[in-house]
């Protein structure tokens, strides 16, 4: 009995060495498989990650790609800016020259009117040396502008007022022979019949003539009748006429 014990206590042993060399072999093999199971997922995830890197390094070519053209678009955008900056740049260039010689233009047609208005304006305020350089200034430049036979008129008024005779002769003269059909030819013969009468030689018949033709042409007009009253004055009066005799009646027969 007692060998019977001692032979079974060994084979127990061994019998318990199995079962735990088993066990071990178990959990290692199942730590196998996890270990396998883990680098399967790696190995899929390297994988998918090769993938996304590949998808991703042609998305940032394609990015690359896209940002070249554009830069493209961007150098082609640029320089249209350019080509249209310079063409608003001459355009601007050419309206501002159209403005400025509009300009120009507009003062060149105003500055008759500006010179004969200033000048007209100095005769209205007596001060007839201004206005006689200013119808001088407007005729010297605008000897053939549309106000050129009032400055020669006024030019004339001014330099009689300054009791300068033969000048205002002249002047009066230049209308009568610039501008016959002119509306002031009355004024102007009637004027230049005074300033002759009043230069130092005798111009008594010449302005005499021109009196007459004041009366004669434009009968009805205020020239005519201060023509008429200088016609009174200049012209020799008539001696009165001796009263006429009653002649003598013939003695009367005597019967």
């Amino acid at each position: 009995m007692r060998l019977k014990s001692f032979l079974l206590a060994p084979l127990c042993l061994l019998a318990a060495g199995c079962v735990a060399t088993q066990q071990d072999m178990l959990q290692m093999q199942s730590q196998m498989d996890d270990l396998n199971n883990s680098l399967t997922t790696m190995q899929k995830n390297q994988a998918e990650l090769a993938v996304k890197m590949e998808d991703l390094s042609k998305n940032l070519n394609a990015s690359s790609e896209s940002m070249k053209d554009i830069s493209t678009q961007m150098d082609k955008l640029s320089s249209h800016l350019d080509e249209i900056d310079s063409s608003m740049n001459k355009r601007v260039n050419a309206i501002g020259q159209t403005i400025r010689k509009q300009q120009e233009e507009v003062e060149t047609s105003l500055l008759p009117a500006k010179i004969y208005n200033d000048a007209y304006n100095a005769f209205l305020n007596n001060n007839f040396e201004g206005s006689a350089t200013g119808f001088k200034t407007y005729l010297s430049k605008f000897p053939a502008g549309e106000m050129a036979e009032g400055a020669y008129f006024y030019l004339g008024e001014s330099l009689y007022l300054k009791e300068r005779w033969q000048d205002a002769a002249l002047a009066y003269a230049t209308v009568l022979e610039k501008f016959p059909k002119s509306a002031r030819i009355p004024a102007a013969r009637l004027k230049y019949a005074m300033a002759l009468l009043k230069l130092p030689e005798d111009k008594k018949s010449e302005a005499l003539k021109y009196l007459h033709s004041v009366v004669k042409d434009y009968p009805a007009s205020q020239e005519a009748k201060t023509a008429k009253d200088y016609i009174t004055r200049l012209s020799p009066a008539k001696p009165a006429a001796a009263p006429a005799k009653t002649p003598a009646k013939a003695p009367a027969k005597k019967g």
